[in-house]
C-alpha cells in the first residue's frame, strides 16, 4: 500500500514544501517528478539512474577551423575557442605559443577558476613545431614538439585569476 508523505506531515500538505537541516536517508527508490533544486551538497552512494532526461551521447559542437600559415604562431583566444587550430609551419622549425593567462581570462566570457577549454592543435606543415607557454600559462610537462602531420589535444584550465594550465595529449 502506498501513502503520500502529506498524509504523515500536515504542514507539507498545506505548504507544499519540505525543508530540513537534518540528513535524510532514503532506503529505497526515490522517484522525483518535476524540477529538483539543490542548495547544498548532494552525496550519493550506490547507483544513480535517470529516466526522462534527454541525453546527447555525441553532441554536435559548433567549431571553427583556424589556419595559421607562418613559421611561428600565437593563436588568439578567439581562435582557441573556435576549437581547431591548423598550423602550416614553413621555412624551418617553428613555435606555437599559447596566450598569456591574462589574455586567456580576458577572452573567456564569465571566466572563473575551473573554466575549461578543449581544443585541438594540428601541425599540417613540413616542419616540427614546439608548443610553448606565455606568462601566466603553464604547459604540464613543459614544451611539446609536434612533428609534421601530428596533432595534440589540449585541455586548458583556469587555475586562478589570470592563470591557466594546459594539459597536452598527443594523438596519433
Amino acid at each position: 500500500m502506498s501513502r503520500n508523505l502529506e498524509q504523515y506531515l500536515p504542514y507539507l500538505a498545506e505548504e507544499g514544501t519540505l525543508r530540513t537541516d537534518k540528513p535524510v536517508d532514503f532506503d529505497s527508490t526515490m522517484n522525483v517528478e518535476g524540477a529538483v533544486t539543490l542548495q547544498s551538497t548532494l552525496a550519493v552512494t550506490g547507483a544513480v539512474t535517470q529516466t526522462g532526461i534527454p541525453v546527447t551521447p555525441n553532441p554536435v559542437l559548433n567549431q571553427t577551423i583556424t589556419n595559421i600559415d607562418a613559421q611561428n604562431a600565437t593563436p588568439t583566444i578567439a581562435q582557441i575557442l573556435g576549437g581547431i587550430i591548423v598550423h602550416t609551419s614553413v621555412t624551418g622549425g617553428g613555435t606555437a605559443t599559447v596566450p598569456t593567462g591574462t589574455v586567456m581570462s580576458a577572452g573567456v566570457s564569465g571566466v572563473a577558476v575551473g573554466s575549461t577549454i578543449n581544443w585541438l592543435y594540428y601541425n599540417d606543415g613540413d616542419q616540427t613545431v614546439t608548443i610553448t607557454a606565455a606568462d601566466g600559462h603553464t604547459l604540464v610537462g613543459g614544451t611539446a614538439a609536434v612533428t609534421t602531420g601530428k596533432h595534440v589535444y589540449v585541455t586548458s584550465y583556469c587555475s586562478a585569476a589570470n592563470t591557466w594550465v594546459s594539459f597536452l595529449t598527443t594523438l596519433m
